[in-house]
């Protein structure tokens, strides 16, 4: 009866959202700001971030190419998960396969690589995502080492090449692969997520089924999960090889990276973003409170300190419950007095890594984590 319910809600939910996805009216009226209609680029407004668990209506929404869009019941019946490749039962996982085995669930933060690459100086080509391309959700699924381990990976297999529904309107465009090894496809908390807190997926955040990769760049994450192919060497697509890599020693900002340099894009870096303020803001005298949110890849976040004179000093926010992968929550009082005001949060984590005052620069503007430097004015 679960299973049943399980399915009948997911196309119910499908179906709303399905109608309503070609021209994502409903994005705008959530408040996500939109960056790009074709294919969909929807970033979440600052103020999104004073909560733990991200609202589903106000999650940033990101797209290589036009949704694979067709009738719900028929995507929810026809959809398989093929697992093939160097393994000795290959198998197709239906819907409902999956909704057989145990399902487990994992908070874990969803982030863009290229969230900050509107604030690269000098300006680099791409979505220019600002503040937010991220997210954190409870994800809900079937541990992909499961499924794994019925198909039974050869010793020779090393890593897992991802594919997804989705493909690209021009013929001439490589399809969007990506790849990552075995040893993070084992890991318990990786997972091919059927529900997104707690709702069956919507299509435009990978209905049937997406890969959760906790702690690693959104890019991994694949939405509308099609394909696995297990096999011995790293992906060949244009991606993987050549996409969505990131410098191994950084150049000066503007500064050519020789491609030999490059290496794929994994775990996540240390960040906060406040939420309750703004450049350019006008703030009334009297007391504020200062709230956002931190993160890092596959650490904890250990403390987030707080300025109010432009990083002349600092002190620490209080912080409230966190999680393995997700979002930390501080807050900060602040008493505001009349004047120009330069604020600032910086958030270290467990392995002792913190924000640095200037971003790292890549030519593709990935993993900007820098200090955000927020000037207010506090007048009557």
């Amino acid at each position: 009866m679960q299973r049943r319910t399980f399915l009948q809600g997911s196309l119910a939910a499908l179906a709303g959202v399905h109608l309503r996805a070609p021209t994502l009216a409903w994005a705008k009226e959530a408040g996500l700001y939109e960056l790009t209609a074709r294919p969909a680029n929807y970033e979440s407004t600052r103020n999104t971030f004073t909560t733990r668990i991200t609202p589903l209506d106000r999650f940033y929404i990101r797209n290589h190419f036009d949704l694979p869009v067709g009738d719900a019941k028929t995507l929810a019946s026809t959809w398989k998960l093929e697992v093939r490749g160097l393994a000795a039962k290959p198998q197709a996982f239906t819907l409902f396969d999956l909704t057989r085995l145990t399902q487990h669930t994992v908070e874990a933060v969803l982030q863009c690589a290229g969230n900050g690459r509107g604030l690269f100086t000098p300006r680099v080509p791409g979505v220019q995502w600002r503040y937010g391309a991220m997210g954190n959700a409870e994800w809900t699924g079937v541990r992909l080492a499961d499924l794994l381990t019925i198909v039974k990976p050869d010793k020779a297999a090393k890593h897992l090449e991802l594919r997804g529904l989705d493909k690209p309107v021009i013929e001439k465009t490589p399809p969007f692969i990506r790849g990552i090894p075995i040893e993070k496809a084992l890991h318990p908390d990786t997972i091919v997520a059927l529900q997104m807190n707690g709702k069956p997926l919507s299509l435009q955040h990978g209905f049937p089924a997406r890969l959760v990769v906790p702690g690693w760049v959104g890019d991994d994450w694949m939405k509308w999960l099609s394909t696995i192919d297990l096999r011995a060497d790293e992906p060949t697509a244009f991606y993987y090889a050549t996409g969505y890599r990131f410098p191994t020693t950084p150049g000066a900002p503007g500064a050519p990276v020789p491609p030999e340099q490059m290496k794929p894009m994994t775990k996540l870096v240390v960040k906060s973003q406040l939420a309750t303020v703004s450049d350019g803001d006008v703030i009334a005298p009297g007391t504020h409170e200062l709230v956002g949110v931190a993160f890092s890849g596959e650490a904890r976040i250990k403390s987030v300190d707080i300025t109010v004179d432009g990083g002349t000093t600092w002190q620490p926010a209080k912080l409230e419950a966190d999680s393995d992968y997700g979002f930390r929550v501080f807050r900060h009082p602040w008493e505001a007095k009349p004047g120009k005001v330069t604020i600032a949060a910086r958030a270290t984590d467990a392995t002792g890594a913190t924000q640095p005052a200037k971003p790292i620069w890549n030519p593709a503007g990935y993993l900007y984590n820098a200090i955000e430097f927020v000037s207010v004015e506090v007048r009557s």
